[in-house]
């Protein structure tokens, strides 16, 4: 049994119509986290939800570890990522918690761990540890998408992803984070992109409470793209790369076409004409699309950056305090 006295532990949520698993995943979380010593704050991200939420205080009296738990109101509906970003920001600019801590509202990221996850960021307190998954627990053609995902992903950025959301943060790498553009889009791929230290830890993912999974083959497209648009510039010079490897082969290809047609008899009548129009029409495209890509690298780098830490307040509709212990108040 891990023991942590004396160490306060923010926990960030994104929910969307999810508020029975949020809610059978405080109290496995009390439960699991109440000999450890910890105290917890727990934060919901309400990512714009559709249906009403609908507690009273008396859900939440049984509570041991977890002394407050507040919903965040977003404007509208945002998306998984943002309101992981908004999230941080609150937390980064309004406690003084040792971590936060990341993690889905459905159950499959498992209570248990954030004992783990707190462990590994003691022994390791300047880097952020992230869960990275061992063992799934989706259907086999979830599984399959997100295999092709991560390939994709590694052949055009160069740089393999192997986690998710759930994660530790320890406080002094907070305002780090925050400040990161790229976290408004993809908290993990902005996290690898920021250089920020980081590492991992081997978990099992876990089963959903209640419901059903809202992620479907859009989403997981959607999430897939986010991930490799945050190394756009990255991704934008290796497909130039290829596109001159291309405009090379084309070029060689046409002088060898025409090299065999005046030098040889090899070369039958309308054949020759046929590939040389092929060639030159590839390497036209080439040419086009290495030219689009430059274009895109330059208008990127000419974007003023979003910081997320300066520009959240504008997307924050109010924050709700549905529990709060009455020896913390006013505190």
């Amino acid at each position: 049994m891990f023991l942590f006295p004396n160490r306060t532990i923010s926990i960030i949520m994104p929910v969307f119509n999810d508020w029975h698993s949020f809610s059978l995943l405080l109290r496995a979380i009390d439960e699991t986290c109440a000999s450890s010593g910890i105290t917890i704050d727990v934060f919901a991200i309400n990512d714009g939800s559709t249906q009403e939420i609908h507690y009273s205080r008396s859900e939440f009296q049984h509570l041991r570890c977890i002394r407050r738990v507040s919903v965040v109101h977003l404007t509208r509906n945002f998306g998984h990522q943002r309101a992981i970003a908004i999230g941080l920001c609150h937390i980064a600019e309004n406690t003084s918690n040792d971590a936060v801590i990341v993690m889905d509202s459905d159950g499959e990221d498992k209570p248990e761990d954030i004992l783990v996850l707190i462990k590994a960021s003691l022994d390791n307190s300047r880097k952020i540890i992230f869960a990275k998954r061992e063992k799934r627990s989706e259907s086999l053609s979830f599984r399959f998408f997100y295999q092709i995902y991560k390939r994709f992903y590694r052949v055009l950025t160069g740089a393999p992803i192997s986690f998710g959301n759930f994660s530790i943060i320890p406080k002094e790498l907070m305002m780090r984070a925050t400040a990161v553009a790229e976290l408004w889009t993809h908290y993990a791929a902005g996290i690898i992109k920021s250089r920020i230290p980081h590492d991992t830890i081997p978990t099992e993912r876990g089963k959903r409470l209640a419901g059903e999974s809202k992620m479907n083959f859009v989403s997981l497209l959607l999430h897939g793209l986010g991930a490799v648009s945050v190394h756009l510039e990255v991704v934008a010079t290796r497909l130039l790369v290829w596109s001159i490897v291309l405009m090379i082969f084309s070029i060689v290809g046409i002088g060898f076409v025409f090299a065999l047609r005046l030098a040889t008899d090899l070369v039958v009548s309308g054949w020759a004409s046929n590939v040389t129009i092929g060639l030159i029409g590839l390497l036209f495209q080439a040419v086009f699309f290495s030219a689009l890509l430059v274009f895109v690298v330059l208008s990127n780098r000419s974007h003023q950056l979003f910081v997320p830490r300066l520009n959240y307040r504008n997307y924050l509709h109010e924050v709700e305090i549905l529990f709060e212990n009455a020896s913390d108040k006013g505190s």
